[in-house]
């Protein structure tokens, strides 16, 4: 028997398909389109669903209403929302490069395109359980639409905080326990009104109605005495979240020395090295380094440079709703990652990658056809400590390498693939009363040290995502704020942690409202990638 949409659709209505033809080429045509319509409205209704990213909450993981901007200086491309709030789109006046930090008025800030479309896999949920890092696509609690657009308030962000957890933001990153139950703490007498923010039990939440709100000292001072466990990223999710810091492919053509390149020669501890117009070069036996200068974000002219400066959580997506004019990070970022392509042109040849946070300085040494991670804390620079050392199958060649200090732990690349020292590459959380940036932090952020004949190129410097705390109506960074995930419950937090409405002001997303789980950007094509 030939199978046709005809056969299909009566299969799935149950009628018999051995009857002779009726004859009639109208109907089949009916038959046929009523067949695709019945299965596009399965396939929606059951399997998957295009979504539109209206806003930047998620930048720049998922692109919300955005345009282009091509900074003059160094030609990089980056977006910048053009959200609509209440009713009224934003027109950026001012951008700062997200590369470069060139401050300049765009002129293609008119012709701003929609966000990203997504395709929701609707299934997934269904077969098992969410995970920690998904991003799920979910109805909003409290209003199914927009007071203003009267549109469907349809919520994608990233999940963070499981059931019956107590989720901690703190210096930007993410802690975690099930120790705490609150079996004395206030509950709804309406069981679907848990997601709200006032049963999440915030430690600090700041004001509300103009009158102080309840604090929970209990969450706080359990984290203080160190009993909630880092929420760590795996590889791929460290990729999926950094954002640019500088790119020296990428220069500022304007400026010189120092201000172009960022990266400079270690005064009198920079034996062997010498600049090149995109990279640098090593040769001799005596170890030597190049350091890297961070500037301030927000230069117009080279006279307005602040160099060196504090690397902070400027991401050049977000303007200020009220003056259209560059939101200014203020936290400073000490979760920091570096990668470069490194020619070795003999096998004896050496190589480190460095990062510092807080005054300790972390490093992946890349010598002898392995790979060692070595921490030279601040009060003890003489005395490295290894924590751990494999095989890096590095001898002559070009390689691309990457070393992440992300989430308390080190995290290695050798071309792309992430080599495997798992756990091996963690260490003990940063002091909770003590921890705090260095002078080292703003002079040496980054360094790059080698002995031998190497040159590095494509040399790039990211940032870990930053998790701001939400205070009495403001995004900021705080010492500490805790968060208690109700069962049956979720925490979900946007990527873009200073412009993002999520679960640190309005309160927790319950199972049922889930949807799916946003699983490919499919348009426009030049972002086509699966979500992590």
């Amino acid at each position: 028997m030939k199978i046709t949409a005809k056969t299909v659709f009566n299969l799935i209505i149950g009628r018999e398909t051995n009857k002779p033809n009726h004859g009639d080429p109208s109907r089949e045509v009916f038959e046929t389109v009523v067949f695709v319509v019945v299965l596009v409205l399965m396939l929606k209704l059951f399997v998957a669903e295009a979504f539109v990213i209206p806003t930047g909450s998620m930048a720049s993981t998922l692109y919300g209403d955005q345009f282009i901007a091509e900074c003059p200086e160094c030609s990089h491309r980056f977006p910048v929302s053009a959200s609509v709030s209440y009713g009224r789109r934003m027109v950026a006046e001012k951008v700062s490069c997200q590369n470069c930090g060139h401050y300049y008025t765009p002129e293609n800030a008119r012709d701003w395109n929609s966000g990203d479309r997504v395709l929701v896999a609707k299934y997934e949920y269904h077969l098992r359980a969410p995970r920690r890092f998904d991003v799920p696509v979910f109805k909003y609690p409290e209003e199914p639409y927009h007071k203003t657009e009267l549109t469907a308030m349809n919520y994608i962000k990233r999940l963070i905080g499981l059931p019956g957890e107590t989720i901690a933001i703190y210096q930007g990153d993410l802690y975690r326990t099930d120790k705490l139950t609150y079996a004395n703490y206030p509950r709804p007498d309406n069981p679907l009104d848990l997601w709200q923010d006032d049963y999440m039990y915030a430690n600090r939440r700041g004001r509300k109605n103009n009158s102080a709100m309840e604090t929970n000292q209990e969450a706080a001072d359990f984290f203080m005495a160190g009993n909630f466990e880092m929420i760590r990223k795996s590889p791929d999710q460290i990729l999926a979240v950094r954002r640019l810091v500088f790119d020296l492919d990428q220069q500022p053509k304007t400026l010189e020395g120092t201000h172009r390149t960022r990266w400079h020669l270690s005064p009198a501890d920079d034996a062997g090295w010498k600049m090149l117009e995109k990279g640098f070069e090593h040769e001799g036996e005596q170890f030597g380094w190049m350091s890297y200068h961070h500037i301030q974000p927000g230069w117009a002219n080279k006279d307005a440079i602040v160099q060196p400066a504090l690397i902070r959580d400027h991401l050049a997506y977000n303007i200020e709703q009220t003056s259209h004019r560059p939101q200014e990070g203020l936290s400073w970022v000490p979760d920091l990652l570096v990668e470069c392509k490194a020619d070795f042109k003999s096998a004896d040849a050496q190589l480190i990658l460095e990062l510092v946070k807080s005054g300790t300085r972390y490093q992946a040494v890349f010598a002898n056809g392995t790979c060692k991670l070595v921490i030279l804390k601040s009060e003890t620079p003489d005395k490295p400590v290894v924590l751990a050392e494999l095989p890096s199958k590095i001898t002559t060649g070009e390689y691309s390498l990457r070393l992440a200090n992300v989430d308390s732990r080190l995290t290695v690349w050798v071309n792309n693939r992430p080599m495997s020292f798992g756990d091996l590459g963690n260490y003990d959380p940063p002091n909770r009363t003590s921890f705090a940036e260095t002078a080292l932090d703003v002079e040496q952020p980054s360094r790059i040290g080698a002995k031998g004949n190497v040159t590095c190129s494509k040399v790039k410097l990211w940032r870990d995502v930053f998790y701001t705390c939400y205070e009495g109506g403001n995004n900021a960074s705080c010492g500490l704020q805790t968060y208690y995930v109700q069962p049956g419950h979720y925490l979900c937090l946007g990527d873009n942690s200073t412009s993002s409405s999520d679960g640190r002001y309005w309160g927790l997303v319950p199972e049922r409202l889930l949807l799916g789980r946003a699983a490919v950007i499919y348009w426009p094509a030049s972002r086509w990638r699966v979500i992590e």
